[in-house]
């Protein structure tokens, strides 16, 4: 259940730690993808020996709100029907790096960290006081994506993918926003977690282009189901000078399609070179 109570109430000492350790673990999110990048890039440098080349690429994707794995649209009223709030979906993006590790000729392991921003525009209707507004949410997480990949080759330099896993979703922190209809009245909007921390199953299908000198060219399309609701949406109406409050709030499902452009940086094949015999043997 949601403590409508508690979050208003908690002294700003508390709210400061919370703000403090949510900046903390995002720096140290940042620093340790950076890291990964540098060691991970200078590693694509170096001569590839192994039958089965590891690849370090990125990836870039819009996500694609529907109603077949997720909510579009989700619709919730206060107790009394007074206050109607509507939650819908508008398109994001995610933004990452990506590991391909080779098992197989024909099977590969893909890890990586990507950023995800979703968007909702919150709709809160009040029609007995004349009362229509909106105001725009933007959700940030953090995915760590573990999946197993198939290769199947059409021709020379075209594949056929598909790959099944699962992610570990990371949300930092609530979001919320205010909305002023009109003198002594406020709106809360906002998006609260159910947890810092969620699971998600992935699925994908895709056509890749390779080439030995320009690298790994991708192109397909993603989904991703979370194992539970994430965050509920959550609206609330504040007048001045009285205790009284209108609450509405309900859980949001969660998933979403993407289409995924990747790009894998090339590897280098191993060279035999010869050193001239110096003056001393």
């Amino acid at each position: 259940m949601l403590q409508h109570g508690n979050r208003n109430n908690q002294p700003k000492s508390g709210l400061k730690r919370s703000t403090f350790k949510t900046i903390s673990m995002i720096k140290t999110l940042v620093l340790c993808c950076f890291c990964c990048v540098a060691f991970l890039t200078k590693a694509q440098q170096k001569i590839t020996t192994s039958k089965y080349p590891t690849y370090f690429g990125i990836c870039a994707s819009p996500v694609i709100p529907n109603d077949f794995i997720g909510a579009k649209n989700t619709y919730f009223e206060d107790s009394t029907g007074a206050m109607q709030t509507t939650f819908t979906n508008k398109m994001g993006y995610t933004f990452g790096g990506i590991i391909r590790i080779g098992i197989t000729k024909n099977i590969a392991l893909e890890t990586g960290l990507y950023q995800v921003r979703r968007v909702y525009n919150a709709q809160v209707n009040i029609p007995d006081s004349g009362i229509y507004r909106s105001q725009q949410l933007a959700f940030v997480n953090y995915d760590i994506p573990i999946n197993g990949m198939i290769h199947v080759q059409m021709d020379q330099q075209w594949f056929m993918n598909a790959n099944l896993g699962v992610s570990i979703n990371q949300y930092p922190s609530d979001v919320r926003d205010s909305i002023i209809p009109g003198p002594g009245k406020s709106i809360l909007v906002e998006g609260r977690r159910t947890n810092r921390t969620y699971f998600s199953t992935n699925a994908g299908i895709g056509f890749e282009y390779r080439t030995n000198k320009a690298g790994i060219f991708y192109f397909g399309v993603g989904a991703k189901v979370p194992f539970r609701p994430i965050l509920f949406g959550v609206s609330i109406l504040k007048q001045s000078g009285t205790g009284n409050k209108m609450v509405a709030y309900k859980p949001i499902t969660a998933g979403y399609f993407t289409f995924d452009l990747r790009y894998y940086l090339p590897t280098q094949k191993k060279r035999n070179i010869t050193f001239p015999k110096g003056p001393v043997e």
